[in-house]
Formats: structure tokens, C-alpha cells, sequence
């Protein structure tokens, strides 16, 4: 079996989406025998750490600390750092760089062949962003040629991803042939759903020959019954309670939503409760917005700060409705929100909104089809559509107890078992390109 190091600067216990797929693909790595190393950042150094996540990953992965926050990710703590702060995040409107955790890029150039030698490692795993990850698969390649497996899992695309694309188009050429030199490099790349390996296909930084596999995130079971017995799911009473969990977006937004809730009945639309859980900045602003051109269901909506990962996962179990949104746009259809692997952990019905016209389209919208039915997806236009889901869920009457019975299994195609195989089958074939 291989010894893998997965590297994320996201991993556990930082408060990351990312660090969620490090706990279910170290789980299954080691179910199929492998020894896991986790290089991320250090876990002393995090200004906020989540205990259900440390307490998920699982105890044989030995962590490995490769510094503290990125200073992008943290306030200057002098007018030298407010300088050079200033410079990276306007650096890649002036460079073709990766993304502007330059630190972490760094360390892992100068540090991870070290670790790589000292631990006898075979496999490294550059997992879930950021992308200046890539910067140190030269150093690695050129000290241990074929030797060692490098294998690239993307979480979001760098080239053939519309949201995170400089406007300079001069600038988009050289990191597209940046990256496409570096992937040169590596043994197989894994993306996280079928449209995005369109689009990355299509991107021109794809280079001839190069494995490319989807490797979806996984819901995991196991991972759902450690944290519900970690502590009881809240009772939220009677009526019809929906959640909605994450970053609001100006392109992802609960209009519609709002607006469905506005088209039921005064007497049904007082009975249901959503509750929203997002950030008290951008987010909590959008949603204001779109509340003062809906106030009939401004009643209905309360906004709450972030929970921890396992609070969150068993409100999700508490609710009756789920929301995700993904835009309107064709070109948001390569995103697969982190946040539906968890709500098909919560195994609650999942409300889809996304894209425009008569049908909605994307992978989301399939993942959400196969777990809680097609009549669950809806575009943007499709408000009477969306009422009609709310309705259908019904109210919970006076005096009953919260949750209702589990409903929305987590579907066979969406578990680790069967999401990380393209992974699973490459760590386990014979090093050597």
C-alpha cells in the first residue's frame, strides 16, 4: 500500500469547507490500507479552531504544521505587512500567479520535499486548493523524478473557471500555459464533477495524455453518525422549518425563494420559519437587499452567525427543507457547493435552485435530483415551482417532537466508496510513471 501525503493549507481543524473533504478522503484512504500523512497549516497557529473537525479526523493521519495563516487570510499586523498585503491582492491582476497565498506556496517548495524524503512518502496528493499549491510540483519532480506519484484533486478549477479567470486576457494566456506545464508533471489530475471536466477540457490547460478523472466529494455515513452522537438535533417546534447554510453570493442569492414563500397562502406562509446561517458582512447585506423587495416573508427569515461543523450538521438534521442555490448563469454550473454533501449527510429533502428557463442544469442539479427526486429542482423563473416544494413538505403540528423520521438516504453513487474510486484505484497501482 502507498504512503500519501494529502496537502491542503485547508485541513482540519480550521473552519474550511475544504477541511470536510480531507476527513472523508483520509477515512477512505486509510479503509483501503494506506498510511496518511495531512500537511496543512499548524494547528497552533489557528486563530480559530473547529473541535468537531479535530475530533473527525481520524487519529492515525499524522499532521504535519507547515506555518500559520497565509497573510491574506489575516489582518497586517504592521505598515510593513499593510504594504505587502496591499501587493498580493492586487498581484494577480498584475502577474499570472496561481492565487495570492504566495507564503504557502513558499513553504511548501522549500519544506515538502523534505517531508516527502524524511517520511518516506510515495504519493503526494495536492488536495482542495488554493492553486499555488501547483508551484511546488517542479521542486518535487525534480528531486525524485518517477519515484514519487504526484496526483493534482481539484476542488475548483484555476483555468476554465469563470468566477476566479483575471480580465487581462494576456494574463489568462500565461496562467493557462502556466498551469498546463506544471500538470505536464504529475500522474493524474482528479476534478469534483462532470461539468467541470468539460469546462477544464475545453480550457486549452489540459495537457495531451494527462489522466484526468471526476472524483466527487462524498457524503459519508460514518462521519454523519459520529457527529449526531456527539450531541442531540435541536427540536424546532411546529410548522415547516427551512435552512439555508453558507455564503451568499451576488449571482447566488434566496430571492427566489422569498419570493415563493410570498406566493403561498398568509396563513401557510406564517407557518414556516426559514432560518439562514451566513456571514454577518456581504451575505447578511444580499439578504437584506432581497428581504426590503420581499417583505411578506421578511417575518419568516432569521439570519444567524456560522455554526461549527458539527452544530451545523445536526441543525441540518433538525430541519424539514434545505436549500441550495447555485446562479442563474450557464457558466455556475461547473460549481457543486461543498455545503450538499452535508446536506445529503443530514439526509433531508434538498430544495435546488439554479440556472434559467424551464429546466435547471448542472451537476448539483443531478446530485439533487438522484436524492431527493427531480421535483426538486427548479430554475430561477420557476417561483410557483419552488412554493410548490414548500407546500409539499408540510407543517408539523402543535406538540409534535423535532426531527421527523429520516427520509433522504444518501444515495450509493454519492458515498466514498464510490466518489474517491478514481483515487483510491491510482494510489493503488505501482509507483512509476
Amino acid at each position: 500500500m502507498s504512503k500519501i501525503a494529502l496537502v491542503s493549507y485547508f485541513g482540519p481543524p480550521q473552519l474550511a469547507v475544504a477541511s470536510h473533504r480531507i476527513i472523508r478522503l483520509s477515512r477512505t484512504l486509510l479503509e483501503a490500507g494506506h498510511d496518511v500523512h495531512l500537511v496543512t497549516m499548524d494547528p497552533d497557529q489557528l486563530p480559530k479552531r473547529d473541535p468537531t473537525l479535530e475530533a473527525l479526523l481520524p487519529s492515525e493521519v499524522r499532521l504535519h504544521g507547515f506555518g500559520g495563516p497565509n497573510l491574506v487570510d489575516r489582518d497586517a499586523r504592521n505598515f510593513v505587512e499593510k504594504v505587502h498585503r496591499t501587493w498580493i491582492f492586487k498581484l494577480p491582476d498584475w502577474r499570472p500567479v496561481f492565487d495570492r497565498h504566495v507564503e504557502w506556496s513558499k513553504t511548501l517548495i522549500k519544506q515538502l520535499p523534505r517531508l516527502v524524503e524524511s517520511e518516506g512518502i510515495d504519493t503526494v496528493l495536492l488536495c482542495c486548493g488554493p492553486h499555488g499549491q501547483l508551484e511546488a510540483v517542479p521542486a518535487l519532480r525534480r528531486r525524485f523524478g518517477d519515484r514519487l506519484r504526484i496526483l493534482i484533486d481539484y476542488r475548483d478549477l484555476l483555468s476554465g473557471n469563470t468566477w476566479r479567470q483575471s480580465k487581462s486576457e494576456s494574463i489568462r494566456q500565461k496562467v493557462c500555459a502556466k498551469e498546463k506545464a506544471i500538470l505536464s508533471q504529475v500522474d493524474a489530475l482528479t476534478v469534483n464533477n462532470d461539468d467541470a471536466l468539460t469546462a477544464f477540457q475545453q480550457s486549452g490547460a489540459m495537457p495531451d495524455g494527462l489522466r484526468v478523472e471526476v472524483a466527487r466529494n462524498a457524503a459519508c455515513p460514518e462521519v454523519a453518525k459520529q457527529v449526531f452522537d456527539m450531541g442531540e438535533v435541536p427540536d424546532l417546534g411546529p410548522g415547516i422549518h427551512l435552512g439555508f447554510f453558507g455564503t451568499i453570493f451576488p449571482k447566488r442569492r434566496l430571492l427566489p425563494v422569498l419570493q415563493a414563500m410570498a406566493v403561498l397562502p398568509d396563513e401557510l406562509r406564517q407557518q414556516i420559519r426559514l432560518h439562514v446561517y451566513c456571514d454577518a458582512t456581504t451575505s447578511k447585506d444580499l439578504l437584506d437587499e432581497d428581504l426590503c423587495r420581499v417583505p411578506e416573508a421578511a417575518s419568516q427569515v432569521t439570519r444567524f452567525d456560522y455554526l461549527g461543523y458539527g452544530d451545523a450538521l445536526r441543525m441540518m438534521r433538525a430541519m424539514d427543507g434545505l436549500i441550495l442555490i447555485n446562479s442563474p448563469e450557464q457558466a455556475d454550473q461547473i460549481f457543486v457547493p461543498g455545503k450538499l454533501y452535508d446536506y445529503m449527510m443530514a439526509e433531508r429533502p434538498i430544495l435546488f435552485v439554479g440556472g434559467e428557463g424551464n429546466a435547471p442544469i448542472g451537476d448539483a442539479a443531478r446530485i439533487v435530483a438522484a436524492q431527493s427526486g427531480p421535483e426538486a429542482c427548479f430554475t430561477h423563473s420557476q417561483v410557483d415551482g419552488v412554493a410548490e416544494f414548500v407546500r409539499s413538505l408540510g407543517t408539523r403540528p402543535a406538540g409534535s417532537s423535532a426531527p421527523r423520521a429520516v427520509d433522504r438516504l444518501i444515495p450509493e453513487a454519492y458515498r466514498p466508496e464510490s466518489t474517491f474510486r478514481p483515487i483510491l484505484d491510482l494510489c493503488a497501482q505501482p509507483v512509476g510513471r
